[in-house]
């Protein structure tokens, strides 16, 4: 079994492909990151390189892929140059790009419904990232594989402590997407996805 047909919804391991071939960009499956699902590069040799996390659900998996390839795609629509002033990475020509090249997926075939309406919501202006709309991305977490003994940051009492990625915080106020947490043992405060699956501290 090949990437393609391992990492995204069976009705788009074919599209997929296409925009692979089509866009010429190598493709790495990342490890997990914290601070971004899915990169785009341009190197100064001219290749275009895109990485998407492998801890993905096929569908947040799809939708960061095709977030992607739109960089690339508006990238490789630029004359040579003019590359040194490229459009804004997250403006008008992505978000028009990103829109037409997810439309050929936006079916019942690849999407469940209860994914399919936020993302359409969501696609008629879309932001740099997907959790920038609650709605899709609580639809998102639900296709998730839920881990015993987890809860989402947004779940945890302000003030009450929590484990990620082992180490411990203590649960701030919200900033748009995210929430401000202190580390205990360092007193640095981070801004931590809502949406982040998190482990309750014990007492």
């Amino acid at each position: 079994m090949d990437v393609f047909e391992r990492y995204f919804p069976a009705g788009a391991s074919a599209y997929a492909r296409e925009l692979w071939g089509e866009y010429k960009f190598g493709f790495t499956i990342s490890r997990p990151r914290r601070t971004r699902l899915g990169d785009f590069r341009a190197l100064p040799d001219g290749s275009l390189h895109i990485s998407v996390n492998a801890d993905l659900n096929p569908y947040a998996f799809l939708i960061t892929y095709v977030h992607e390839v739109a960089h690339a795609a508006v990238h490789r629509a630029q004359p040579l140059g003019r590359r040194r002033t490229m459009p804004k990475p997250h403006g008008p020509e992505w978000q028009q790009t990103f829109a037409n090249l997810m439309r050929p997926v936006l079916t019942a075939s690849v999407f469940p419904e209860a994914i399919l309406t936020p993302l359409r919501d969501y696609l008629r202006q879309p932001a740099a990232s997907s959790h920038a709309h609650p709605g899709l991305m609580a639809a998102l977490r639900s296709a998730d594989p839920q881990p015993a003994g987890r809860v989402l940051l947004q779940d945890v009492p302000e003030g009450s402590a929590f484990r990620l990625a082992k180490k411990t915080f203590v649960r701030g106020t919200v900033r748009r997407t995210r929430i401000v947490c202190k580390e205990v043992a360092s007193g640095r405060s981070y801004a931590i996805l809502a949406h982040a699956l998190v482990e309750m501290e014990n007492g």
